[in-house]
This record gives C-alpha cells, structure tokens and sequence, in this order.
C-alpha cells in the first residue's frame, strides 16, 4: 500500500524527476509495439531535458508524488481547440497504485475549472494496459490514425472523455 497521492503542477526544479518517469515507463511500454530504434528516438525528442522544461515553463505538466518522490506525470496540450493529454506516465513500480487514477482526476478538475467540458487522448494500438486504464477512466474510442512519419508503427487509437 502506498502512502497519500499528491497531484500538483510541475515547477522547473521537476525537470529532471519528470523526465525519470519518461525514461523508466516508456522502454517497457513501447520496445515491444514499436522496437528499440523508435524508443530511443522518442526518448531523444519528447523526453529531452528541453523537450520536458518547455511543457513544465507552458504550465502544461502536472505530477504526481508519493513520500515527496515524483512517481508520475501528466502532460497537457491542445489540438483543434480540444484539450488533450499527450503524456500520462507512472513509474514502472508504483503503476496499478492509484496515481494514474489520481492524475486523471486532477486533469479533469483542472480543465472544468477552465471551462473545458472533453478531453482527447491518444496511445498506440496494442498498448492494452493504456486501452483499460482510458476506458475505465471513462473514455471512448473516437478513431483512429497512422503516423504519416512513421507509417510502420501501431495505429493511434483516439479517445475522449466527456465531464
């Protein structure tokens, strides 16, 4: 059992604490729908210490922590004047824990508060553990799309939730 979830948004003295949680969740997760080279390039670019202090400068990141250890992450943007999250990472040790949950929470809380009434989201079909945990937060497949720069990879499966 692990101690209380604390949900707030990410400062700039996160960066590196936030990053770790990229780094650990993303070559377990991904290295088996998309291979090492896909992992490694992702990581490079949307896990890059610049990459992860420009989303957290934006106020667009918010983490969650447990005995004041950062142990996940929730990453925010907008695309076609509908919220989105684009990231949503829990350490590989603390997942099934609540702090996913706890994060979703927060994310919802905060775009109500902003008048926002949706959320999108996105994962890689064949990302099961993504599938369940998004359903069960109340989200719906809405389609489905191939990356037009990498074309061999999974389908992006679209989701929303409304609130």
């Amino acid at each position: 059992m692990i101690s209380a979830i604390v949900v707030r948004p990410a400062g700039l003295a996160d960066t590196d604490d936030v990053r770790a949680v990229g780094l650990a969740a993303w070559p377990p997760t991904y290295t088996p729908l998309t291979g090492p080279e896909y992992v490694r390039w992702a990581l490079a670019n949307w896990w890059s210490v610049e990459a992860t202090a420009r989303g957290i400068a934006a106020g667009d990141v918010l983490v969650a922590e447990v005995d004041d250890r950062i142990v996940g992450m929730a990453g925010l943007g907008e695309k076609d004047g509908v919220p989105v999250l684009w990231k949503l990472y829990v350490l590989p040790e603390t997942q099934g824990s609540g702090v996913g949950s706890a994060l979703m929470t927060a994310v919802f809380e905060r775009l109500r508060g902003q008048g926002a009434d949706r959320l999108r989201l996105e994962y890689l079909d064949g990302n099961d553990q993504a599938a369940a945990f998004y359903r069960a937060q109340g989200s719906r497949e809405i389609g489905r799309t191939t990356d037009p720069d990498h074309p061999a990879l999974p389908q992006d499966v679209w989701m929303e939730a409304a609130f």
